[in-house]
């Protein structure tokens, strides 16, 4: 994070300095009044159920002497407390990182998509870091209020950037491009994640290509070969289409004319290809291959859409002239972050798949090839609770799971929330799997813990909003006990 005085930040925010001393230095910013020190700006957002301004004086106590606000005023008993005076925090805040942003050169990767970013992110972060000075995204920092304080991470040893960018809403893509300005922008796929606020899987590509926007001619846009929606823009695609005929932003059509197009997969067609693969329970292995470029890969992580995350990420690699000896063997190192994927055995000889971070039809598609796949002794359990912010779209959506939920090897199928009632009742038609469906997370978790053996394997998998990592963290303490 670079260091800033206050008088620089409130000029590349366009900013006033109401009260206080111009000459402190800032090395560190928080939207949380709680979080931070004598060197952290507080950031207080406007949000629907409260202001955070109210919160300013306790930033004060907690160490940090320096805020924005939007009231235009110094609040009371904040006295040393040195104000910034912006228009908007979240707009400044944006400013901030896009014009500190612009102070470096760094190469920046972003990475957006339906599903799969941040796996994407961290693997592409890895095939880099062997070989260059890498800042990438922490945490869930990729949208608005969090790709800003990435930007402001930069240095000037940083070589690339790899940023994660999140888009919710129609509009939002444009705000984060003008920040991360990607030099390669890597689209992982087109799906149905937030369908209910943009109202199509066209829609959603639209907004998500946007991320091209503010690339000059040198721009490389990389696209998974896999996906449907995707493959219509790709070079050489068998179902490649005009560009004009997409239906994409006006910029984007025209940005798209002059940069580069590249595609990533398993098929014959794709510039970045993964062939020869094989792949169960205990990692995969593949031949990459780029041009006359042919590389033998193996890594600890399993199944189809972690072997396309490899993909881009050796992909990115060579465009970068990384070291690929290095980007092989930090990728054969990678191992899935908490929450998304990673099969472990617990001490009571239960064997579970948490990938309770989120939801969508082709995540859990993915999540049952792990545990369809899975070596284990007992039976295989598929939890599979509500996907959320689907719309009008989420019947047909959680029907389809239940259609990949009956073709899968899961013995028991276990449904959660409301719903999920519509994946039971889809995988009751099509199959003679033992299926139950609960109203609530407690309930399925009772029933759960009374039929698990040891042996067993537990795919525990839903929207975030469902909390099925705490079913996960009852599997790990009681798994097996029962028996």
């Amino acid at each position: 994070m670079g260091i800033l005085t206050v008088k620089e930040i409130a000029d590349m925010m366009d900013g006033e300095i109401i009260d206080g001393d111009p000459c402190i230095t800032i090395s560190d910013y928080s939207y949380n009044s709680k979080e931070g020190d004598s060197q952290t700006l507080f950031l207080p957002i406007v949000g629907e159920n409260r202001d955070a301004h109210d919160f300013i004086p306790d930033a004060l106590s907690n160490g940090m002497i320096a805020t924005v606000t939007e009231r235009g005023r110094v609040e009371e008993n904040t006295e040393g407390m040195t104000y910034i005076a912006v228009d908007s925090t979240r707009d400044a805040i944006q400013r901030l990182g896009m014009r500190y942003r612009m102070c470096f050169s760094p190469k920046c990767v972003g990475i957006t998509g339906s599903v799969g970013k941040t796996t994407t992110k961290e693997m592409i972060a890895a095939a880099l870091e062997g070989s260059k000075k890498v800042i990438k995204t922490e945490g869930n920092k990729n949208g608005q209020l969090g790709l800003p304080l990435m930007a402001l991470k930069t240095d000037e040893n940083t070589e690339v950037l790899v940023l994660e960018m999140g888009v919710s809403i129609i509009g939002e893509m444009e705000r984060l491009a003008k920040i991360a300005r990607p030099d390669i922008a890597v689209v992982t796929n087109i799906g149905f994640s937030h369908v209910g606020n943009f109202g199509s899987q066209q829609n959603i590509r639209r907004e998500k290509l946007g991320i091209i926007n503010e690339m000059d001619e040198n721009g490389i846009l990389l696209l998974n070969g896999e996906n449907e929606l995707l493959s219509e823009l790709a070079p050489g695609s068998p179902t490649q289409k005009d560009i004009s005929e997409l239906g994409l932003y006006e910029e984007t059509t025209e940005v798209m004319g002059n940069i580069r197009r590249l595609s990533y997969g398993l098929s014959k067609w794709c510039d970045f290809r993964a062939e020869d693969v094989v792949s169960d329970a205990t990692g995969s292995s593949f031949t990459f291959r780029y041009k006359d470029m042919e590389i033998p890969v193996r890594l600890k992580v399993c199944g189809s859409h972690n072997i396309l995350n490899a993909v881009s990420a050796l992909a990115c690699a060579v465009l970068l002239d990384a070291d690929m000896d290095a980007a092989l063997k930090m990728l054969g190192d990678y191992e899935p972050l908490a929450m998304r994927g990673k099969i472990e055995k617990t001490e009571n000889g239960t064997w579970l798949i948490d990938d309770s971070y989120n939801a969508s039809p082709d995540s859990m598609k993915s999540g049952l090839w792990l545990l369809s796949n899975a070596v284990n002794e007992g039976r295989k359990i598929a939890m599979l609770a509500d996907m959320l912010e689907l719309g009008d779209y989420s019947e047909e959506l959680h029907r389809l799971v239940g259609k990949y939920a009956a073709e899968s090897k899961a013995d028991i199928i276990i449904c959660v929330g409301k719903e999920a009632e519509f994946i039971a009742d889809e995988a009751e038609k099509l199959s003679d799997k033992e299926i139950k469906s609960f109203e609530t997370r407690e309930e399925a978790e009772k029933y759960l813990l009374e039929t698990l053996k040891p042996g067993d394997c537990v795919l525990c998998k839903g929207s975030r909003g469902m909390q099925l990592d705490k079913t996960a963290k009852l599997i790990r303490e009681a798994g097996g006990e029962k028996a």
